[in-house]
């Protein structure tokens, strides 16, 4: 169970060193999802939950791993790691991992025992490197299980929407979605041309462009992404969180509370300098643990 709660806490503390804690609230724009997010879903329905695949059979654990409308887990490439831990009839603690098909199915014998809910992992290749990341087990339950009846556990891998345990999801809080976050932070100072950068007027708002510039990390076809924010002195960190991940190109416009609009410029992170255009490029995390991450944050400054 270790592997498991080591790339949980990795995401865990790159989202919180992303600032994702932000105060600002967000002003959704016409057709948007709850997140202020347009045309934020990939091809397949976030909310879709596959049905029972499979009926229990005596001491089997058995399930399927889909995507989130129930349909197979056609990426080439992927591969998927089922567990399920538990204290058998003679006091062991036991690791059980399932052989999986290439439909997704899982099914093996358990001894005699009680069993804690199952979890898994997808790894998947995306623009020539690898990466992991959880799969969602659709209705857990809680606590330990017989296996005598056995056990049926599905699993779908989701690449946007709200986590199950964000029971009020805040859509400043990246730990609460399952999309990739960019924080974005207003400059007050230009470290390329050394000067102070002018306050913006409280009520402006950011209209953020994204631009998918590959795939999405699940094959689909990704679709611009159009993000409205309101900028505030009182905090100027925010985070544009639950994009689905992708690489992107992305730019943006400053409206001001007269209704002017003025461009903006960003800074990207392996640059010192500002520019309309530029891009975010998805990368395995560090440490080896290939959990996909974004860089830190950008700055902007608005001419």
């Amino acid at each position: 169970m270790s592997g498991r709660f080591s790339h949980h806490l990795a995401l865990l503390l790159v989202l919180a060193l992303a600032g994702c804690d932000s105060t600002n609230d967000p002003t959704p724009v016409a057709g948007s999802s709850p997140g202020g997010i347009t045309n934020a879903e990939s091809s397949r329905s976030a909310n879709a939950e596959p049905g029972p695949s499979v009926q229990a059979e005596s001491n089997q654990f058995m399930g399927r791993v889909t995507n989130v409308d129930g349909s197979p887990i056609s990426l080439p490439g992927v591969e998927f790691e089922i567990n399920i831990n538990g204290v058998t009839g003679v006091g062991q603690n036991n690791n059980f991992r399932p052989p999986i098909g290439p439909d997704g199915t899982f099914k093996l014998g358990l001894p005699q025992g009680l069993f804690y809910p199952p979890y898994g992992t997808i790894t998947f290749p995306f623009e020539g490197k690898k990466y992991i990341a959880e799969l969602d087990p659709v209705n857990p339950y809680k606590g330990t299980r017989d296996g005598a009846p056995g056990i049926v556990q599905n699993f779908v891998w989701r690449i946007t929407g709200p986590k199950p345990a964000a029971l009020d999801p805040d859509i400043n809080n990246a730990t609460h979605w399952y999309g990739i976050t960019m924080p974005a932070i207003a400059a007050i100072y230009r470290d390329d041309t050394q000067q102070v950068v002018k306050p913006l007027p409280d009520g402006t708002k950011i209209v953020w462009t994204f631009t998918p510039t590959s795939k999405l990390i699940d094959g689909s076809e990704g679709k611009p992404v159009t993000v409205e924010r309101k900028w505030s002195a009182m905090s100027s960190l925010d985070s544009i969180n639950d994009l689905p991940p992708a690489n992107y190109e992305f730019s943006a416009i400053a409206i001001l509370p007269d209704g002017m609009s003025k461009p903006v410029l960003v800074q990207e992170w392996d640059e010192r300098k500002y520019k309309a255009m530029a891009k975010l490029t998805l990368q395995p995390y560090a440490n080896g643990n290939t959990v996909v991450v974004v860089p830190a944050q950008i700055s902007f400054v608005v001419e």
